[in-house]
Order: structure tokens, then sequence, then C-alpha cells
């Protein structure tokens, strides 16, 4: 995409390139039809597709409406011929489609525009009309959800819908409801994907979203080609080379249709399988603390023996990459203060300021001095330099993963930030088994699925998605931690999941070879994907 010269950015507004254009009027126009919206048309670049279209192919399109907000773009897309209204497609939808008018093809690229950027005229009616539809939107609802959702209620019975989607919908939780919704609405789903970014100046993924609500074939494809010139060398026939899976009726991420169906059919198998635990019987799971600033509240140890701190600061842990193994020990935490790491955190005692030692009370004159109590996580506290922490972690959970997740045992009883999870074992529950049997095939695998990712390749998870995680625990505590830990400091993965694969899959699970390997692909497949992301150039 390329942004409109002079076009407000945070209007969302952005060229399609004709490529994509093309290539949906292609999928959607394929023989005489009644009526063709675009709620959305900016400068007219499906309005064009449309007309090479209707040239080329012979077709006749009985009307094609175009609805744009910007005077200067409408005026451009004029030029094509057809019927353009000035002004918001939710207003429009209001007053001359709900409950009075369907169409056959509806496309378009829906604006992105975020909560806070998103005019709140509009966005008032466009909640309003989301929730007449049965639909919750909240505060991280995008302006392209609105835009899908209410123009998929203004299909007809056999319609068709071709628009270009932020990649987002196959993973963000505000989605879900619409996976639910669309896989529900629709017979069949094409989603094209690519490997490279396909619009200039802007970073975000992209897939061509293309939903049947009457066809032969039922459930989901999906397409991942390289870039713009291949969409353009195969067209169409590209949809061919895709396997259709049967579609969840649910709200699971759809990265999952990036597998085959015998992968697919594995993890089911195994997600419902009662001998593989769910994590939230084994621990407990919550965000690490927020400081409101860490410049301040977070001290390498040179800096707290300047400032007289020693009795004023706790341990903590800031960054996942400081532990290298999967067991935090004192030593390795002494390490990180002589290494000059700031994993000490400004905790005085929560008194009145007139009763904290001379250091603690210097300290704090010197961040109020650089405004650190102005800030918000700040002012909002009863005593702005004390940071709330609740439990004391037994365990840590890695929110931002690189190859993998892990989970990190905290015998030294270190406090976290918000960079990692923090988790506390239940009654009963052997904390070390746990953290061992964690990093094996299948919960790896299962990562890659709950998790979410963009473009920088990194496997995200919030903590209601690692409650969702799921672990072999039989056989778990034959594994030596100890050795476990070793092998993930040399950096030896596969020789670590060579280890617990053979104790909790094999001997556990009794699993065969075939399907052990069959995780492998599904993990190598879905890890591989997902970091190749991080160095993809734009087409």
């Amino acid at each position: 995409m390329k942004a409109i010269d002079g076009y407000d950015k945070l209007r969302g507004g952005y060229y399609t390139p004709e490529a994509i254009a093309d290539f949906i009027i292609d999928w959607a126009v394929q023989s005489s039809i009644g009526a063709v919206l675009e709620p959305s048309c900016g400068d007219g670049s499906f309005l064009s597709a449309i007309q090479r279209k209707e040239r080329n192919a012979n077709i006749s399109i009985g009307h094609v409406t175009g609805v744009e907000l910007d005077v200067v773009e409408a005026q451009k897309a004029s030029a094509y011929g057809y019927k353009i209204v000035t002004g918001d497609f939710f207003t429009y939808y209001k007053d001359a489609i709900e409950g009075s008018c369907v169409y056959d093809v509806i496309v378009g690229n829906p604006p992105f525009i975020r909560y806070q950027n998103f005019d709140e005229r509009y966005r008032a009616m466009a909640f309003d009309l989301m929730k007449k539809h049965g639909f919750h939107p909240n505060r991280l609802t995008n302006i392209w959800l609105p835009f899908l959702l209410l123009s998929c209620e203004a299909l007809s019975e056999n319609g068709k819908i071709g628009m270009v989607i932020p990649a987002e919908l196959f993973q963000v939780d505000y989605a879900a409801e619409a996976r639910n919704y669309l896989s529900s609405h629709f017979d069949q789903l094409t989603l094209v994907t690519f490997k490279k970014l396909v619009f200039d100046d802007i970073q975000q993924e992209v897939v061509l979203l293309l939903g049947e609500k009457t066809s032969e074939k039922k459930g989901i494809r999906v397409v991942e080609i390289e870039d713009l010139a291949e969409l353009n060398k195969y067209g169409l026939a590209c949809l061919d080379k895709a396997e259709t899976k049967e579609l969840d009726h649910g709200s699971d991420k759809w990265v999952k249709y990036y597998l085959t169906n015998e992968e697919l059919q594995l993890l089911r198998k195994m997600n419902e399988d009662s001998r593989i635990s769910n994590v939230t019987e084994l621990y407990e799971i919550n965000v690490g603390l927020v400081s409101g600033e860490n410049d301040f509240f977070l001290c390498d140890w040179e800096n707290v023996m300047l400032r007289g701190l020693q009795n004023d600061v706790k341990p903590i842990i800031s960054r996942a990459e400081q532990v290298k193994g999967v067991c935090l020990s004192a030593e390795e935490y002494a390490g990180l203060r002589e290494k000059g790491k700031k994993v000490s955190i400004f905790m005085p005692e929560d008194r009145p300021l007139e009763e904290l030692s001379q250091g603690a009370r210097d300290y704090i004159s010197w961040g109020e001095s650089k405004g650190y109590d102005k800030n918000y996580k700040c002012r909002i506290r009863k005593r702005w330099y004390r940071v709330p922490a609740s439990w004391t972690a037994d365990a840590f959970l890695i929110r931002q993963a690189n190859l993998y997740p892990k989970m990190i045992l905290n015998p030294i009883g270190a406090l976290v930030t918000d960079t990692l999870h923090k988790v506390r074992f239940l009654d009963g529950v052997d904390g070390s088994s746990v953290a061992a049997a964690f990093l094996n095939t299948y919960t790896l695998a299962l990562s890659e699925t709950l998790g979410r990712s963009y473009g920088g390749g990194v496997l995200t998870f919030e903590p209601g998605e690692m409650r969702r995680m799921r672990i072999p625990m039989k056989g778990a505590e034959k594994l030596d931690i100890q050795k476990i830990d070793q092998l993930q400091r040399e950096g030896k993965y596969a020789d670590i999941l060579t280890y617990t694969d053979q104790v909790l899959l094999y001997d556990g699970l009794a699993m065969g070879k075939c399907e052990v390997d069959l995780l492998h692909s599904i993990w190598d497949k879905m890890r591989d994907r997902r970091l190749s992301r991080k160095n993809a150039s734009r087409a």
C-alpha cells in the first residue's frame, strides 16, 4: 500500500495495488451480477478494476456503488462513471442499506484506524450498528472490523465478499468474535497471505479475505504466496493449490489453518487427550509488575551502592535474556549484578517518606526533580515511589519468545517486570517437573497456534493465551531439571526435545514415531514461517 499524498493517515487512507484489486474482482465477478458495493472506495482502485473486468470479460453489472468519506478522493473515484456516495459508510449503511438493500458482491480495503484515533461520531454509529447485529465491540476494536462485519450483513443470499484485511484477523483477541461469525456465515472462506510485505510505507501485514455465502465446497483454505509478482503470475490458479480444511465454528486463532488436515487432526486428537494436563491444573499465571518508570525504579548495583540503597532494593528480572537456562540460581543472579545489569528494583518499605532511609529520601527527591512522580502509573499511587507487588513468583514464563517459550524456575524469589509472566504452582504440584516437561515438542507446537506474531517474528503471549497451554505430565517426575537447564544454556534445544519427548511422548503417552515426527513438522513449519517474517522484504 502506498499512503495517499496529503491524506490524513489517522483516517487509514492507502492506495490498493492494482494487482490486488484485479485479483479480488476476477475472483468475485465471474458472471453478470446485480449489484456491487465498495464501502471505502478511496480514489477508485476497485472501481477501476471493475471497469476493466466489465470491458475485458463482457460482463454486465446491474449497478456499482462506492462510498468515500474524503471529498477529494470521492471526486477522483467518480471519474469511473459509477455511483459515488460522499460520506461515511456507517451513516450510509444505517440510512440506505439496513433492512432494505443487499449486494451480490462487496469488495474493498477498509481503513485501518485504532480505537483512540477513530472519530467519535463515526465510532459511536459503527458500534451501535455492531451491537444491533449481536457483536460486542470494545476499546481494542479497529475500524476495519465494523467495515467487514457490516459488509457481510449487507450481502445477498448467494453473495461474495473480497476484502484486504489486516493479518490481525488471524490472531488478535478483539477479532475472535469476527472469526466465529465468519466461520458460521460463509460456506467457504479463502485467505491469501504474502511472505513479503505488499504495501509501501507501512509494516502492516495483510490478507485477502474471500468469502462465499453459498458454495459446494465447505471449509477454509489458506493460500500463501511470495509477493505481488507471484499473485500477478498465477492469478486465480494459485487458489487451486490450497487444501480445504474443516472450519471450527469458534473463536480460535486461524494461524492453525496453515497446517495440513493431517496435522490439524493430530493436534485435535492431542488437545482432547485427558492424559495431557491443562496448565490451569498446574499453576496460576499473571502479569509481572509495572514500575511506571524503569529508568528510576530499575537500578544496577553500582548505582545502588553509590546512593546507599542496599536495604531499599529487591532482586528483579527485567528482561528474558537475562536468564539463560530454566532455573535462576543465586550465582547467576550475582553474575548479572557484577555485569552491571539492572536487576535491582527500588522497593522501599511502604511507609511515609520521613520514615525512610536517608538514601531512599534523597533518591525519591532526585526522581521528583526528573518529573517521574508525574507519570500516570506513579501519580495514581498512594505513594508514587512504591511499586505495588502481589505474590512472589515460583517461576517465570517468557512473554515474548524467539525460538520457543520456556518456563524459568525462581528459587531465589526475584521479582519480575511485565516483560515476563509470573507463575505460582498449585498445592501439591512439583514445579521442577512442570518446568522440565514444558519443553516438549507437543507443547511447543501448540504454543505456535496459541500465541500471536507480528512482523518482527516474535511469538507473544498474554496470560489468557498461556492459560490455554497443555503439558504432558505423565512421567515428568523422571526428568532431570539440571540436565535440561544445562542443555538450555548450551543452546542444545534439539537435545532437550529428544530427551523430553522420549519420556513424555513415547513412554508417557505411548505415541509412535510417525506421530512425534508429525508434531516436529508442525512446530518447524509454524516457527520457521513466523521467524521468516522478521526479515521479510517488501515486494
